[in-house]
């Protein structure tokens, strides 16, 4: 393993992975029931929790972390002498990590509601709040790389073109002038005729 093929926003990347594979297993949802005395003296109550795999939880929680896993698996492929040639590159990677925090979002946002006034509380878990860290920043940190490599939000879609020659990296084309970064059309310039090599005058035939 070379650690150095890599760069800060892939370490990032990578560590991100690492993380949202640990997250799975962390609480996602909580559910408490405040202590009361029962009838026999005895303190009734306790809590329940349920991580991205249990089912209560849901498709978006294991999904999205399962993304984001994937991003820094691809970008950590280059330091293990491996490449993958993906359309997009960093551009495909960000798109994909918004996709899982909007996922999780949704998941926060669709959790049930308990009624008060029951002693029973429910609600997300710090495993939830962690895969929105996550999420958010490998979206950052993807647009960061695809915009080191000379993309910007309006070269998005051309940067699905063609396929990437790296895992990560925006496609280059070769052949064309390298675009202006503040997105103006490259200059080039005008076109001139090939000239004949230079040919001395000669002088009047001799008689």
């Amino acid at each position: 393993m070379n650690l150095g093929k890599l760069g800060l926003n892939d370490r990032i990347l990578a560590i991100v992975g690492i993380l949202a594979f640990v997250d799975l297993f962390l609480p996602w949802y909580t559910v408490s029931v405040k202590a009361v005395a029962g009838d026999d003296g005895f303190n009734y109550g306790g809590s329940a929790s349920g991580n991205a795999w249990n089912g209560a939880v849901g498709f978006e929680a294991w999904f999205a972390l399962l993304i984001l896993l994937a991003i820094g698996v691809l970008v950590a492929l280059p330091a293990f002498e491996k490449q993958v040639n993906l359309p997009g590159g960093y551009a495909l990677f960000g798109i994909a990590a918004a996709v899982a925090t909007l996922l999780i979002l949704l998941r926060w946002l669709t959790f049930p509601s308990v009624p008060s006034g029951f002693g029973v509380s429910a609600g997300a878990g710090f495993g939830l709040y962690i895969g929105i860290v996550l999420g958010i920043v490998a979206t950052v940190f993807s647009y960061l790389s695809f915009t080191a490599a000379g993309g910007s939000l309006s070269t998005i879609g051309a940067a699905f073109s063609s396929p990437a020659n790296q895992a990560g990296q925006v496609p280059q084309q070769t052949g064309y002038p390298a675009a202006d970064p503040y997105g103006q059309q490259p200059t080039q310039p005008p076109y001139q005729a090939p000239q004949e090599p230079y040919q001395p005058p000669q002088g009047p035939p001799s008689v």
